[in-house]
């Protein structure tokens, strides 16, 4: 088919007539070319550009930013980075559904789910935010730790469901230990060095150890985990750090 009515179109693409109007009254999607008669007519060009137009919106991008998008690179990069844009949405979605997933099978055996365990991940632009936040507070070391965390994970044989129930293992050895009144100075945390180093994909110093220590104690989400785990035991863990880092 050369070309296509407003309403085959609209029927292809399982749209309105009315929705075509409006765009191209707003100038988003002009027809090929109109008829003496009025009739709006559309080639594969417009159709093309109307299956962008409906992915972005799909997305979430506004239709005041669909056509600067649309006209500042060729079709095909457009594609390509759209397609990248849903992957991690819809990886993210998929943590949504396993969270939910995981609370309702908790649930019906009559159990709760740990507090950290009930909130599927961030959005990509939330990460990325956290992550500046991260790298901007505590600086270099921390840019290259973010850095070597993603890339030992894509490469890792236990995804990060089995790195934190590794987690999960070894803080509940050191709440035990807190509140059976070890002190910080006597504390063994050699467990959760090595899961740190784990999770970098590369060694983990004391020096940097103590940094992370620092980390927990100004970071507010860290402040809130430890706490539900053991109310003081977000002071205790970043003391008992900073002792093994001096020893």
């Amino acid at each position: 088919m050369d070309e296509m009515t407003v309403g085959e179109l609209a029927r292809v693409a399982g749209v309105t007539v009315r929705l075509l109007h409006h765009y191209d009254q707003i100038g988003l999607l002009r027809p090929a070319h109109v008829a003496a008669n009025g009739y709006r007519y559309y080639r594969r060009a417009e159709a093309e550009r109307l299956q962008e137009i409906l992915a972005l919106k799909a997305g979430g991008v506004p239709l005041d930013e669909i056509g600067a998008m649309l006209d500042g690179q060729d079709r095909l990069a457009r594609l390509i980075a759209h397609r990248a844009r849903l992957e991690a949405e819809a990886a993210r979605v998929t943590g949504m559904i396993e969270t939910l997933d995981a609370t309702i099978e908790t649930e019906r055996k009559g159990r709760r789910m740990a507090l950290e365990n009930l909130y599927w991940p961030p959005a990509p632009e939330e990460q990325a935010a956290h992550e500046a936040w991260l790298v901007e507070t505590y600086g270099d070391w921390m840019a290259e730790a973010i850095a070597a965390s993603k890339s030992h994970l894509a490469h890792a044989p236990m995804g990060m469901d089995g790195k934190m129930d590794a987690l999960r293992e070894i803080e509940g050895a050191l709440v035990a230990a807190y509140e059976g009144g070890v002190s910080p100075e006597r504390a063994d945390v050699a467990a959760h060095r090595d899961w740190v180093a784990g999770m970098w994909g590369r060694p983990c110093s004391p020096e940097a150890h103590a940094g992370l220590a620092e980390m927990y104690l100004s970071h507010p989400d860290f402040i809130a985990r430890y706490e539900a785990l053991s109310p003081g035991f977000s002071q205790w863990l970043p003391a008992a750090i900073k002792a093994a880092a001096a020893r």
